[in-house]
């Protein structure tokens, strides 16, 4: 939290400005302060002594972030946020009160009404307590392997055993389970991104004095499914807090906002490395992290703010400083309410603890959950783009298939909708067309399922959707699209022309020479031998024919098959596009040839290709591997009539054995091309 509190010695002064402890008229009532009292100091070793620890949550684990979707809300009377606070949250979701008693239930209940709170959003947990930092003794939210909302606990940092027990009896009220991790921590120095990032300050490491930072990242990855850890030094050097949220939150998977001070803090340095180095880690979605700054010249808790859903509850100060927080979250943050708070007389915010330390969000039991990694920075304008995503419903009650879709949006047009189509389990797939380099695309995706719920993916939807940039990474095919739809186009051919759009050569290193299901075939290229180099602004020329049936066609259906090529900077494709009436033709008229089962088939050393022809014919047979380059030529002759046969013994041109994998025989005559599949094992 910031800067050290000295509140016994100089109350006076911290009094002056709104980040000052509690009087001391407060402690002497035995009123707990955020950090320890000299009585718990001395107890530090009842911390944890009788903590349980269970086997952790089946695998796979995702720890719960706290910009996920939440039902509810954890907070304590007597109270250390303002009722105005919790009339908020009450408009939306479920506030959870802890009261001593039944007693102090019908006083909340009138204060509640009182104020105007929402006491159909309101609920209790009867249970004692030592103080009201809910977020620090409060419960941690995972998923497992079988999408159960469970809560994970693990020793508080404070000898206060009342708060220690709280986790548990939140999931006996909630009907989750519960786990132990016998890890020493406090939620105020904890924040994940819900995709296996999660850090700390390295207080972590010195309450856990018997385990190694090894142990206690295993015990991370255990019960949280937490892949990455970062245990990071505090860079608020004049405090004893040692929480990470005094200075530094995560605000979406790839988003992180860190306090910012004078140059004549002497902080500043630490918190300007800090945000240094955030700035260079990489996040979950493989971009390195957008970091936001917030200037806080009095130490002011702007980071120490809650996300409940759509909304940010940031504590406001009193300070000329107010509205620029409220607006450096809303830069980060487009489409949520962001909202500001100003804390009651006696329970003030200060710099080391303010309104992230005492609400505390509960995850939504039934989450239904889109997990997607983005497509972000430049992407290629070659080709489609395909979107994946896992969909998670707690709720255990069906997706509804048709509300699984991409929304995308291209240089600020319309948005457009994609269904995307369950593959597998919980794995969808969509496709955004591709588009034409310079684009900007913007999209996010939306689910629902059958209890009622839906999602979006980033929560916020349209406000802030995922951006990417489309551009030239390889050979552009022009046109990327070759079409045969009367004999004539199959007698003199399609040409497409490979053009090298970038500022470097690009080194064209095989083209399919002919199509497995469409009778195509390259009938010619700029240049016969490849690799090749194409150079900038240079283009390579590619002629595609096919067999000429032999009577005039007329069809309006097309069968898609594609021309596949490889370059140095990966794989693109020109599609082909063939008149379904004109393909039955075609293959109607190849009766003149059959080529029969390969045998044996796979094979080791020798494999025989039957043919039979119903006329004196000139055959060409030629091996191909798998990306369309001829890798030996068996014949080129004049075959009689009737049955006859060729052998493959593995070799190329240079008598070389091959490596074992998947060849194509094609067997070209004047009025056909027929193909089969051989396997050679080695």
């Amino acid at each position: 939290m910031m800067k050290k509190v000295f509140t016994l010695l100089l109350p006076v002064l911290l009094l002056a400005f709104s980040t000052s402890a509690q009087d001391n008229s407060s402690i002497s009532k035995g009123i707990l302060t955020h950090e320890m009292t000299p009585d718990e100091l001395l107890r530090k070793g009842e911390i944890g002594r009788n903590f349980v620890e269970t086997d952790p949550p089946a695998a796979a684990i995702r720890n719960v972030a706290e910009f996920n979707y939440m039902q509810g809300a954890l907070v304590r009377y007597p109270f250390g946020i303002p009722i105005s606070l919790i009339k908020e949250m009450a408009t939306d979701i479920m506030v959870t009160t802890i009261v001593a008693s039944t007693a102090q239930k019908s006083t909340v209940i009138s204060q509640y009404l009182t104020n105007g709170v929402d006491t159909s959003h309101c609920n209790f947990l009867i249970a004692p307590t030592d103080s009201y930092w809910t977020r620090d003794y409060g419960p941690w939210f995972e998923s497992d392997s079988a999408n159960q909302i469970g809560i994970i606990d693990f020793p508080y940092n404070r000898p206060r055993p009342n708060d220690d027990e709280i986790p548990k009896k939140m999931a006996e009220m909630l009907g989750i389970p519960w786990f132990g991790m016998n890890v020493i921590s406090t939620g105020g120095n904890y924040m994940t991104d819900g995709f296996g990032i999660s850090s700390s300050t390295d207080l972590v490491w010195s309450e856990n004095p018997t385990q190694t930072s090894a142990q206690i990242a295993q015990k991370m990855n255990s019960y949280l499914g937490i892949s990455n850890y970062q245990v990071v030094p505090d860079p608020n050097i004049s405090s004893d807090i040692d929480h990470i949220d005094c200075w530094g939150k995560f605000l979406a998977p790839d988003k992180i906002l860190i306090r910012k001070t004078l140059i004549s803090d002497p902080e500043y340095n630490a918190l300007e490395s800090a945000a240094s180095y955030w700035a260079s880690q990489v996040s979950s979605f493989g971009n390195n992290y957008k970091v936001f700054r917030v200037m806080t010249p009095q130490d002011q808790p702007y980071s120490n703010s809650v996300i409940l859903n759509n909304k940010v509850l940031i504590p406001f100060m009193n300070s000329p400083w107010d509205d620029s927080a409220k607006t450096v979250y809303e830069a980060a943050m487009p489409g949520y309410q962001v909202i500001g708070f100003t804390a009651n007389p006696s329970t003030p915010w200060l710099s080391t603890d303010a309104l992230h330390c005492r609400v505390m969000g509960i995850a939504d039991i039934g989450l239904l959950y889109i997990k997607h990694i983005p497509l972000t920075g430049n992407q290629p304008c070659e080709s489609d783009y395909e979107i994946f995503a896992e969909i998670f419903a707690s709720s255990h009650q069906p997706i509804i298939d048709d509300s699984v879709i991409v929304q995308y949006q291209v240089n600020g047009g319309p948005y457009h909708q994609v269904l995307m189509l369950n593959t597998t389990g919980h794995y969808y797939k969509g496709i955004i067309p591709k588009q034409s380099a310079g684009s900007v695309i913007k999209y996010y995706l939306t689910a629902a399922d059958q209890s009622g719920r839906h999602a979006s993916a980033p929560f916020i939807g349209s406000a802030d959707p995922y951006t990417f940039q489309t551009t030239y990474t390889n050979l552009t095919p022009m046109p990327d699209t070759l079409w045969f739809i009367t004999p004539d186009d199959c007698l003199e051919g399609k040409i497409t022309q490979l053009h090298n759009f970038l500022a470097d050569g690009i080194n064209l290193t095989s083209v399919q020479q002919n199509g497995i299901s469409i009778p195509w075939y390259v009938d010619s290229m700029s240049v016969s031998t490849l690799p090749y180099m194409v150079n900038s602004g240079d283009s390579f020329a590619i002629r595609v024919r096919s067999i000429v049936p032999l009577k005039q066609v007329a069809g309006e259906i097309f069968v898609i098959d594609t021309l596949n090529f490889t370059t140095s900077t990966g794989n693109n494709r020109v599609i082909i596009m063939y008149n379904a009436d004109l393909l039955q033709r075609i293959q109607n008229v190849s009766s003149d040839v059959v080529l029969g089962n390969c045998y044996p088939n796979p094979f080791t050393e020798t494999t025989n290709i039957p043919v039979n022809l119903s006329r004196k014919e000139k055959m060409v047979v030629d091996i191909l591997n798998i990306t369309g380059k001829v890798v030996k030529r068996i014949c080129s002759k004049l075959f009689d009539a009737g049955n006859s046969s060729v052998s493959w013994d593995g070799t190329n041109e240079a008598g070389e054995k091959l490596n074992g994998g998947i060849y194509i025989c094609r067997i070209t005559t004047q009025k056909n091309i027929m193909t089969k599949r051989l396997v050679l094992i080695r």
